[in-house]
């Protein structure tokens, strides 16, 4: 059994706790969907699914965000002039991740929450700098829940037929994903090119 099949197993047998719960460790583009189906089924009720849902997913980007406020940035500062070269990364990378998060950083919370990766990703900075963690709430808890309403309702709408999204979902993830890795492995190349240009 597949972690996303146990998510939807425990969704069923503990309703609302476990669509929360389940939240912590399973994409939305899974869970919400199957219980927006529930819902139409009339096993559950659809606010309470988007409720459920979203705050299972804002306590999973709080938690992200007070590991990332506990270990501060002066210890990733450190970590980048000690070891980051092993990685290809500089502290003037740092410098521009959080300069740019410290200009945009609400809309990026914001935004972040509907594309797989960055929304775990996007709680980092934000506990870094820190954001207040007011604003951070705010923003996570609003982008989390537009997300899993839109995705609840879509599995209500359909019924039966709401494994129907989970073909334009997988296309939606994997393209997402994809575009981070590409930015990644363009970064690595450019970074590589760099360090093999100051050795000669």
């Amino acid at each position: 059994m597949s972690v996303a099949e146990f998510a939807g197993d425990t969704v069923e047998r503990l309703s609302y706790l476990g669509l929360g719960v389940s939240m912590l460790a399973v994409a939305p583009e899974f869970l919400m969907p199957f219980a927006g189906f529930l819902a139409h089924q009339g096993s559950l009720n659809l606010l309470g699914v988007i409720i459920a849902g979203s705050l299972g997913g804002t306590l999973g980007s709080i938690i992200l965000y007070l590991i990332a406020r506990r270990v501060g940035e002066r210890r990733v500062r450190r970590f980048f002039q000690r070891r980051g070269r092993f990685l290809l990364l500089r502290e003037s990378d740092l410098d521009v991740v959080l300069g740019v998060f410290e200009r945009h950083g609400e809309w990026l919370v914001l935004i972040g929450r509907f594309v797989p990766t960055v929304r775990s990703l996007v709680s980092l900075p934000a506990g870094l700098l820190p954001m207040p963690f007011p604003r951070f709430l705010l923003f996570t808890l609003a982008g989390t829940t537009l997300w899993c309403a839109a995705l609840s309702v879509g599995g209500y709408v359909l019924g039966v037929q709401w494994r129907v999204l989970e073909k334009w979902l997988g296309f939606y993830g994997t393209t997402a994903v994809s575009l981070v890795v590409l930015a990644v492995a363009a970064f690595i190349l450019y970074r590589v090119k760099e360090f093999v240009y100051e050795q000669r």
